[in-house]
């Protein structure tokens, strides 16, 4: 089993992608729209994803709704996903706030069989023109912010019905576990820094941890650095370009001899806000971070 969620750089603004209970944090409604292209030199079914996803606070201010709707390739494989969130936000003292977040979806799996090279033409594996299912994906997660810092964990496919494609009961689709961590150190009025670090484990496969700073100067834009422990160097960057409008762009190049021969990793990703404040910070728990500093204050 390899790993199965879609991996990305641009989760830094995004949190929802990897944990539920990030719904509703920005503080205002969000929209991101997401295009990944991984192995740009790879000459067909290199894998690449498209997200749209949008978070925020009902009338409720300690409830977070959000959806994503994702669309993921590779080779003859494809899947086509539709997952809701919710989140329940709450004040624990002064200046700490815990989030709860629940997560469920259904999952299209295709794989165009007609379209593989197979050693044996007659195989009765390979007969029928492609595999197609439905699967049922849920999960949770769990978030803990402070002014100064915010921690999370998360298993976005705690629970999926895929004996459909396993065809045993015995689960395909396996349980990602996340864990994240981030610090957040005001420099200067105009400039902020984000250490952080993100810790994905999958049954049967190696872990994969993240480790990046982000930059953020205030208002104008976001750069920074990322290393995927062992497989690759991330740049990621992202600009304001009106009140409501940001642009962001990722780069990738791996750790091993991979990189000579399929090339980098790219994304791009557009960021609506609406009805963003002055109070409203461009990182993902910004609106929520000015909140509770201001009740501390008081």
């Amino acid at each position: 089993h390899a790993q199965q969620d879609v991996l990305t750089g641009q989760y830094l603004f995004n949190t929802t992608l990897v944990n539920p209970a990030a719904a509703g944090s920005a503080g205002h409604w969000q929209t991101i729209a997401m295009r990944r292209i991984q192995w740009a030199a790879f000459d067909g079914g290199a894998p690449s994803t498209s997200i749209l996803s949008g978070h925020g606070l009902v009338s409720d201010p300690s409830l977070g709704v959000g959806a994503t709707v994702a669309v993921d390739a590779i080779g003859i494989n494809s899947t086509f996903e539709f997952a809701a969130q919710g989140a329940y936000h709450m004040g624990v003292g002064s200046d700490i706030q815990l989030s709860f977040g629940l997560r469920g979806g259904l999952m299209q799996y295709r794989s165009q069989l007609a379209l593989a090279d197979v050693i044996d033409p007659a195989d009765p594996l390979y007969q029928g023109t492609q595999l197609s299912a439905w699967i049922p994906r849920f999960g949770c997660g769990l978030m803990v912010r402070h002014p100064a810092w915010d921690a999370g964990i998360s298993a976005p496919t705690l629970f999926v019905v895929d004996n459909a494609l396993s065809g045993t009961i015995t689960s395909f689709y396996r349980n990602h576990l996340y864990a994240h961590a981030g610090y957040h150190a005001s420099v200067t009025p105009w400039l902020t820094l984000h250490p952080s670090v993100l810790f994905r484990s999958t049954p049967d496969v190696p872990s994969i941890l993240d480790v990046n700073l982000l930059a953020e100067f205030t208002g104008v834009a976001s750069v920074g650095v990322g290393w995927r422990v062992a497989n690759s160097l991330t740049a990621i960057t992202q600009f304001q370009i009106t009140e409501e409008l940001r642009i962001g762009y990722t780069a990738e190049f791996a750790a091993t001899d991979i990189q000579r021969v399929a090339g980098g990793t790219h994304e791009v990703v557009l960021l609506w806000d609406f009805g963003k404040t002055s109070a409203s910070n461009p990182s993902n728990f910004g609106a929520i971070r000015a909140e509770l500093s201001a009740l501390h204050r008081r």
